[in-house]
């Protein structure tokens, strides 16, 4: 049997989530990934981290049953590959959960106006989602 929740709940669970990444003294941020995802959140990357993407000081916002991350600024991609995960860390260094990355037109939890990242240029969040 799936567990059903009531949207309030689900909105104070992600004001959790939300507080959590705001912890630290540093804003959140996403690294995005290529290669394979790990099997949890506390295992280590195999792949090179192809960006790093500031969040802003709150790291998002929570409408309609979704935390939408939003971004400080472009990214500088310092690997160049194909983006299929990303982790989202919090302003401690700590990792608050994995997600997967799409193209726009992908069912991504972070899409990327294009998953092909080259070294030197820049990356932007199109959206970041969290249920």
């Amino acid at each position: 049997m799936t567990v059903a929740i009531t949207q309030e709940h689900n909105e104070a669970r992600l004001a959790g989530t939300l507080a959590f990444l705001d912890a630290g003294e540093n804003s959140a941020r996403l690294r995005i990934y290529s290669g394979t995802r790990p099997p949890n959140p506390t295992a280590t990357p195999t792949s090179a981290m192809l960006v790093e993407i500031a969040l802003t000081k709150h790291a998002g916002t929570i409408a309609a049953g979704l935390l939408t991350l939003t971004q400080q600024e472009d990214g500088l991609i310092t690997a160049t590959g194909i983006a299929t995960w990303a982790r989202l860390v919090n302003g401690d260094d700590v990792t608050a959960l994995d997600l997967d990355c799409s193209g726009t037109d992908g069912d991504g939890d972070v899409k990327l106006a294009s998953t092909n990242l080259y070294l030197g240029g820049d990356a932007r969040i199109v959206s970041a989602t969290q249920g």
